[in-house]
This record gives C-alpha cells, sequence and structure tokens, in this order.
C-alpha cells in the first residue's frame, strides 16, 4: 500500500502527486543496527533521527490496532491471553496497559526528542525536510494517543538538569488533540514554504481529524474538503523484524486465533457484502475455544500497512459536520459518495438518529482496524447519537489507562482516578 494511490484529482492533490515518488526517499527506512546516542546530533544523521521518529510513530499504531480492535467494535476476543480477552470484554485495566501505555507515550516523546535535536543539528532547520516530517510524525503520535488513552501525560525531559526526567504534567485526553494541531500546523506551514506538497496534504488530512474531535466544526470540514477522494498516508508494516509486523494479521493469521470478527456488525452483512470489512468463516473456533472464528481478511500479510488518513474518512468528516448543523441529506449524501466509490448500495435516513447510525457503521467500515474505533464508540456513546454506540459501550471503559509503572513512579499520575481503571 502506498502512502498515496496514483490518480490524482484537484489542485492539492496534483500538487501532491508531482512530489509522490520524488520524494519517497525521505521516509525510506533501512534498519541501521545499535546507534550510540552522541552520533545522532551529527548534521549528517537527520535523516536516521527523522527514521527512529517514524517508526516509533508505527509501532504505536499497530500496538492500538489489535489491542483497541478487541476493545472496540471493530473485533471480538476469544483469547488465551488474559489481558487480551479482558480488553475484548472490555475491560481497559491499568495492570494491562504496559502494552498500550508504553508504545504510544515512547513515540509521543521520541517525536518531541526528535524535533528538538534535528533543531539542534540541522543548520538549514527552518526550511530542513527531516524537520517538517518530523512535526508531522509528531502529529500522528498525539493522535493516536488522543484516540485511545483517558488522560494527557506531557513530560520525559530534563527541565531542571539534574540529570534525571521529570514527571510528566497530566492533562485532559483531549490535549493530545490540540497538541496533535499544533505539530500539524507547523509541518503544514513549513511543507508549504519549501514546496513539500505531500507533507501538506497528509498534515492538512490529520488537521481535519483533530479539529473534529475538539469540536473545530467548521475548520474540520473546510480542512477535509482539500483532501482528494484517493487520498492514503500510512504508517509502514514490514516482514523485517518482528516490531515491524502487522500484529492484526499476527492474531488472525500466524496460526493464532485470538481475536474475530464474530458479533461484529460487519459479522450480520455477511463476508462479501462490503469490500472494506472482508472476513472469512474459518469452520473452526476461535483461540480460547469459545467463539467461532471468522479471519479479517483486510490484512493478509505481514508487511500489510495501516492507513494513518484517507480521503474517503475526509467525506465522513464533511459528513459529520453537516449532520451536527442540521444537513441531514447533506450528510447522507456524503456517506453515499463514499459507499458508490466502494460498490455499495446507498443508504436512506429518515431521521436525525437514523442518520447518526448510518454514519457511525460507515466510519466502523472505513477505518476498520485502523486504531480509530474505540474513540467513535467512546463519544457517539458518550453524546447519545448513535444507538449501537451506547447499546455496545455499556458497562465497558471507554479509554485505554495509564500504565501501572506510570501510576506508581508519577507523582502527578499517582492517585488519579484512571489509576484505578480494572
Amino acid at each position: 500500500m502506498n502512502r498515496y494511490t496514483k490518480r490524482c484529482r484537484g489542485t492539492l492533490w496534483a500538487m501532491a502527486c508531482t512530489v509522490l515518488f520524488a520524494g519517497c526517499d525521505l521516509f525510506e527506512v533501512v534498519n541501521p543496527g545499535p546507534i550510540i546516542d552522541d552520533a545522532l546530533n551529527e548534521e549528517a544523521a537527520g535523516k536516521t533521527v527523522l527514521i527512529g521518529v517514524v517508526a516509533d510513530v508505527e509501532v504505536a499504531l499497530d500496538a492500538m490496532a489489535w489491542l483497541g480492535g478487541p476493545a472496540s467494535t471493530d473485533l471480538n476476543a476469544d483469547a488465551t491471553q488474559p489481558w487480551l480477552q479482558d480488553a475484548g470484554e472490555g475491560r481497559l485495566t491499568v495492570t494491562n496497559a504496559e502494552s498500550s501505555w508504553n508504545p504510544m507515550q515512547l513515540a509521543r516523546w521520541g517525536g518531541a526528542a526528535g524535533i528538538a535535536r534535528l533543531n539542534e543539528t540541522q543548520s538549514d532547520a527552518a526550511s530542513n525536510q527531516f524537520l517538517t516530517a518530523a512535526y508531522m510524525w509528531a502529529g500522528w503520535a498525539n493522535r493516536i494517543l488522543g484516540d485511545n488513552v483517558c488522560i494527557a501525560v506531557f513530560g520525559g525531559e530534563d527541565k531542571d538538569g539534574d540529570g534525571t526526567a521529570d514527571p510528566g504534567d497530566v492533562h485532559e485526553a483531549n490535549m493530545h488533540y490540540t497538541r496533535a494541531l499544533e505539530r500539524f500546523e507547523a509541518a503544514r506551514t513549513r511543507a508549504q514554504s519549501t514546496g513539500h506538497d505531500s507533507i501538506t496534504v497528509a498534515a492538512t488530512a490529520g488537521m481535519a481529524q483533530a479539529n473534529l474531535i475538539l469540536g473545530n466544526y467548521s475548520a474540520a470540514q473546510s480542512l477535509a474538503a482539500q483532501i482528494p477522494d484517493d487520498f492514503m498516508w500510512v504508517a509502514h508494516r514490514s516482514d523485517n523484524s518482528g516490531r515491524e509486523w502487522n500484529s492484526v494479521w499476527q492474531f488472525t493469521h500466524e496460526n493464532q486465533k485470538q481475536i474475530t470478527v464474530w458479533q461484529m456488525y460487519n459479522d450480520s452483512i455477511g463476508p462479501d457484502t462490503d469490500p472494506r470489512v472482508p472476513w472469512r468463516d474459518m469452520n473452526q473456533t476461535s483461540g480460547g475455544g469459545v467463539k467461532p472464528f471468522l479471519r479479517q481478511l483486510k490484512y493478509t500479510d505481514r508487511a500489510d500497512d495501516y492507513p494513518l488518513a484517507k480521503g474517503q474518512e475526509m467525506r465522513l468528516i464533511e459528513a459529520e459536520v453537516m449532520l451536527r448543523m442540521g444537513d441531514r441529506q447533506g450528510a447522507i449524501d456524503r456517506i453515499n459518495h463514499v459507499r458508490d466509490r466502494v460498490g455499495v448500495p446507498p443508504v436512506s435516513a429518515a431521521t436525525d438518529s437514523d442518520a447518526w447510525l448510518a454514519l457511525d457503521r460507515e466510519r466502523n467500515f472505513e477505518l476498520w482496524l485502523e486504531a480509530r474505533r474505540l474513540k467513535d464508540n467512546a463519544r457517539f456513546a458518550a453524546e447519545n447519537l448513535s444507538p449501537w454506540a451506547v447499546a455496545f459501550m455499556q458497562n465497558r471503559d471507554y479509554c485505554f489507562p495509564p500504565s501501572l509503572a506510570e501510576c506508581s513512579a508519577n507523582p502527578n499520575v499517582t492517585g488519579n482516578p484512571y489509576c484505578s481503571q480494572g
């Protein structure tokens, strides 16, 4: 899966396509093996620093795709591992949070550290392409956190100069979207001034995502409208090493049957009804021996990439804003535009409740197994917008808490109510 498909539409999209292949080497990842930290303080190490930032974000997204799947309406768990089964039953506990909290925080910290290092080491910092890209990837790191965590903890820097990292300050989880928006805006401004058009498009899509959740609906709609239907930006996976594999594939294909499509909404419509949510009945029970094993087929190889943002999602952002502003038919038209492009029949909505349910389902299909679903489940349930979300989220945790280590070691987090979750 390329970061962009090859068809070009619209002025902004045409600009992006002109630099697609010329700029691909910016994100080419070759594992250099262990690197002494001081070696990264050389100007020549700029690309290596960026590769580290990108890799940590990709690992964080991978972790949340397979953990967030059974925690949401993406997948069901029938697992032999208790921590995965807990997620499938809606128990997102502090004791199990190392697998979720740690990679996301590493990606956030790595993005901030990479930006700081590149600012210090690159003589052309004001226009440096590695630094521009680092701002964008730091935006993705914060958006992933915002989609999944209960609280924001910003720290890890040695502000007092005593040689140890300071404990992080605690904020509401939505602060991650604010931070993401700042990073994306910086990336876009820099990219526009230096002609890095592919980053301009990707950062604009990230800004639309963040603004939607922050309730900046007009801004979200305006930004989304700038993104063409065929746009896609991805987090790469590889068969190079286990850290780089697609873990959703691993937990459903590599002699494992830990998570299943059974009793998810795409189960009810059949395996071939919508090409965005493919699955196959394997005529077996899942790993825990209780539930039928319906294998997801969106990712069929360990090197399959995860989308971070897509043009089709932008149309659904437009639809949501229209619905919030009272334009039900406009919202349904946008939804049906997306459905027409993938070859499935149109939907209709006689009431606002019907329209919200249609939007909820469409976002489920379009963003399936991309670490996005838990946030949609939580926000649509909290606002009582989608009866499906409301019913599903009964007696389930809405977000991933801090890890036990964070709760124990960070005095700013110790005693936080989320440290008792689970």
